[in-house]
């Protein structure tokens, strides 16, 4: 383990949840009855390994990595490649750097809490695995080196998700899984057609690809000088990776899949929806399309600041009107995905370290908002915005978590979001000068609609000692949230609290390999193209 740390942590939940969902079905009656009643307990006990795994990894119990030296192109923790099909030039590689390491680290602790906020989900001797197995497509994303193994990854994280909504969804969940899986493949088809042309122009390595002469090989196509020759080729799949990339984000206009997923998903499938899943495309934007094609994305810079101020705006302003709290949460996802666009598009360090910051904020704002919303769900069971008011009389624990997951979002000072959201305001000003006012007055839009659902839902009531109940209660009186949903938001309320007051433990690390990334990739490609940021 200490050999390979990223292999055990990427296959060990796919191996694990394979063989709790599968042995029951072969073992005899007694047997599987007794591995489903502790399939859960299973699950989670596989989870807090990885998480602890990949905590010591970070504190440099493991490996004694120091995170803050990383700069693009140098990987740490990377294996001994493994040809897998070395006729076609694909191969086991796996590694990390300061890219990828905070989202490895946000998908191992985001696991065993979405498990804990839906312990008692139904038939979870089914539930708990897929989500083991959604960890180990999610990580495998982050570590893989050869682009063929990524793309496996990638699609893969489709099935646990599309399954999670299609069976404890909501009632339009088939509608709602179709829909998500629809968009999300179409795109990756597009991806998959730039990572072909890539692949054929890639030079020969000895013992990859002996049949076709090429190779997967992220980390050889990245040092490879001029990869694709004709600059029009180049530009065309920059736009195919952008596609597949944008689409997972979600980016205006591409982004309609995800309210529907969203609010029919279960709760944990929305927090790693919105948690690990969007970033995905920021990530594989960066570590692809940029990277490669950074002449390319410098053209098309004009493009990146349309869909990420359309995003935050658009986001934003739909938020007003909606009576849904997930299908609220949602687009403030999309809103806030707009700012990882402009943090990039600013072509300065502190804006790409600010984009770097928003994935994991956001990676932990945003489950607190679905674990709040889902618990709003269950113990009211409505999702009407004002069809519930008073709500702290009878759910306290609920509805502290709820404001502060509100306040969190909209970016309150002390907490990880504000954190993310200056630096990119500021970097955008630095690049843009006045532009900026357009994003900044949106925070104020966001700080709107949030303030206006929680006076709405939180205090406002016709009694004083007793709030106004939803008709979906009919009549019952409402409880406040278990234990276990409990832990789980402290959970990550005190993250986003730690990385607001100490944003350093992740933001020195984002920061140099930013510094890094722009003066070794972006700078040559910014003179060659006459642009000055």
């Amino acid at each position: 383990m200490i050999d390979d740390p990223l292999s055990v942590i990427t296959l060990l939940p796919l191996a694990a949840g394979l063989i709790l969902l599968v042995l029951p079905q072969i073992l005899p009656g007694d047997s599987a009855d007794g591995l489903r009643r502790v399939s859960r307990n299973i699950s989670m006990g596989v989870a807090l390994a990885i998480a602890t795994i990949t905590t010591m990894l970070f504190v440099g119990e493991i490996g004694n990595i120091d995170w803050t030296n990383i700069t693009q192109g140098g990987y740490v923790l990377e294996n001994e490649a493994v040809s897998l099909i070395p006729s076609i030039g694909v191969s086991w590689k796996v590694g990390a750097d300061a890219l990828s390491f905070p989202m490895i680290w946000l998908t191992a602790i985001l696991i065993p809490v979405s498990m804990l906020v839906e312990w008692d989900a139904k038939r979870g001797h089914l539930f708990h695995p897929l989500l083991l197995i959604m960890e180990s497509a999610l990580i495998g994303v982050f570590v893989a080196l050869d682009l063929f193994v990524f793309y496996v990854f990638w699609e893969l994280t489709l099935i646990p998700m599309f399954l999670l909504i299609l069976v404890w969804g909501g009632e339009d969940r088939r509608y709602a899984a179709m829909k998500f899986f629809i968009y999300t493949f179409t795109a990756s088809v597009f991806m998959l057609l730039g990572i072909l042309v890539m692949y054929f122009h890639t030079d020969p390595i000895s013992g990859l690809g002996d049949l076709s002469g090429h190779h997967f090989d992220l980390v050889a196509m990245t040092a490879q000088e001029n990869l694709i020759p004709s600059e029009g080729l180049r530009h065309f799949v920059w736009f195919l990776l952008l596609i597949g990339f944008a689409t997972k984000m979600p980016s205006v206009p591409v982004h309609t899949w995800l309210p529907d997923a969203h609010v029919q998903a279960p709760t944990a499938g929305s927090m790693l929806l919105a948690g690990v899943m969007l970033k995905m495309g920021a990530y594989g934007f960066l570590r692809i399309s940029v990277t490669i094609f950074p002449e390319s994305t410098v053209v098309f810079i004009p493009l990146l600041i349309v869909l990420g101020m359309v995003s935050l705006v658009y986001g934003a302003w739909v938020c007003m009107g909606q009576t849904n709290l997930k299908r609220m949460v949602a687009y403030s996802s999309v809103s806030h995905m707009g700012l990882i666009f402009l943090g990039i598009a600013t072509m300065q360090p502190l804006g790409i370290a600010g984009a770097l910051f928003m994935m994991l904020a956001h990676g932990i704002i945003s489950p607190l908002l679905f674990a709040v919303a889902g618990a709003f769900k269950h113990h009211y069971h409505t999702l009407e915005i004002g069809s519930m008011r008073g709500m702290a009389h009878h759910s306290p624990w609920l509805a502290g978590h709820m404001m502060f997951g509100w306040m969190a979002s909209l970016g309150l000072p002390l907490l990880a979001g504000f954190v993310a959201e200056v630096t990119i305001l500021i970097a955008f000003w630095m690049s843009y000068g006045w532009l900026v006012l357009l994003p900044a007055l949106t925070l104020i839009v966001t700080a709107a609609y949030y303030l206006n659902s929680m006076q709405r839902t939180i205090f406002e009531s016709n009694d004083p000692h007793r709030g106004d109940l939803p008709d979906s209660l009919h009549g019952e009186e409402p409880s406040d949230i278990t234990w276990h949903e409990n832990i789980g938001m402290f959970v990550l309320a005190g993250m986003t609290v730690l990385f607001g007051i100490m944003p350093f433990i992740f933001w020195d690390m984002m920061s140099d390999w930013s510094s890094g990334f722009v003066v070794d990739t972006m700078v040559e490609a910014m003179h060659s193209q006459g642009w000055r940021p």
